[in-house]
């Protein structure tokens, strides 16, 4: 962990930068993660929820989730990242100020905060984790009864479909197969009136592509920069999950599996991205932001948002 404390503080505003904007090639993950996130907990139609974001980073969810009303605390092991969440909590209406705490703490340590929050959230902080337990056991600890643990990981079955150095890792180590078996499962009927939410998302930006595509310059790239979307030091290091096995994992520490979302679709090879203008890729694989919901979703995202709710039945654990 630190390895990846270090990276956070050291590059605490370039990955605001990157996980929120949607300029050149990247895609705001980040951003659309807090956009489900917020839009579920509205959903359980419940006011003033304690919620605790774990890894808050700058502080962008818990802002929403604050001046949704809810009193949000936000941990993070990097002071960098607290600092830019406590800067930019001081430049916010006295609602969204007042529902939000920031402090600087390693999960992991002990804390004062034992079963009192309705939900606990953790945003792309369980890969950097040596297994997915450990993070499920410190939410269940934190957490009410009936308490709800929302978690976003890199999503191990993409590997499948990026056709990238991790693919070529899951040949090697023989565990394709299984893979590919899990992804068979995901393939169910998709209602009507999921179809038409993505033909309708289709034709508008189909509309809109082509005054977009005359003011974005392509920017020639290298065989090298253009093949893989996972060449960053990072992203190679940060461990993946499959749904099955979050589910699993959940069970064994304490929850039942509600939902399921897949963020960061890919309606293409995502080694073309970069082969096409900036944002074309992006704008053309968001129609598929129409199935998130669904299990199919899970098969072209290359992130899993999972919801899960604490039932205090635990199983022992044998897996890693």
């Amino acid at each position: 962990m630190t390895g990846v404390k270090k990276y956070f503080n050291d590059n605490a505003k370039q990955w605001l930068l990157d996980g929120y904007n949607d300029d050149g090639y990247n895609y705001p993950t980040a951003a659309h993660r807090v956009r489900i996130v917020a839009d579920y907990i509205a959903n359980l139609k419940r006011r003033n929820l304690r919620i605790l974001d774990v890894a808050c980073g700058g502080g962008n969810l818990a802002f929403r989730l604050a001046s949704d009303g809810h009193s949000v605390t936000g941990i993070d092991q990097s002071q960098n990242m607290i600092d830019l969440a406590e800067a930019r909590r001081n430049t916010l209406p006295k609602k969204a100020r007042d529902n939000t705490t920031f402090l600087r703490h390693a999960v992991g340590r002990k804390t004062n905060f034992s079963k009192q929050f309705d939900v606990v959230t953790a945003m792309g902080f369980i890969g950097y984790l040596p297994n997915d337990k450990m993070l499920f056991d410190i939410a269940h600890s934190l957490l009410k009864p009936n308490g709800y643990f929302i978690v976003s990981a890199r999503n191990r079955l993409f590997n499948m479909q990026s056709i990238s150095q991790r693919t070529e890792k899951e040949i090697k180590k023989g565990e394709a197969t299984k893979l590919i078996r899990e992804l068979k499962d995901l393939y169910t009927q998709i209602q009507v009136e999921d179809a038409n939410k993505f033909i309708k998302s289709f034709k508008e930006i189909a509309q809109e592509l082509p005054d977009k595509m005359s003011s974005n310059k392509k920017t020639a790239l290298s065989p090298s920069e253009r093949y893989s979307p996972y060449t960053s030091i990072l992203n190679a290091k940060r461990r993946q999950s499959t749904p099955e096995g979050l589910k699993k994992t959940a069970t064994q520490c304490g929850f039942k599996h509600v939902a399921y979302y897949g963020i960061h679709p890919h309606l293409i090879d995502p080694n073309v991205n970069k082969m096409l203008p900036p944002q074309l890729f992006n704008q053309i694989s968001g129609c598929l932001e129409a199935f998130e919901h669904l299990p199919i979703s899970l098969a072209w995202s290359s992130v899993i948002l999972g919801v899960f709710q604490k039932t205090n039945k635990r199983k022992r654990y044998g897996g890693k």
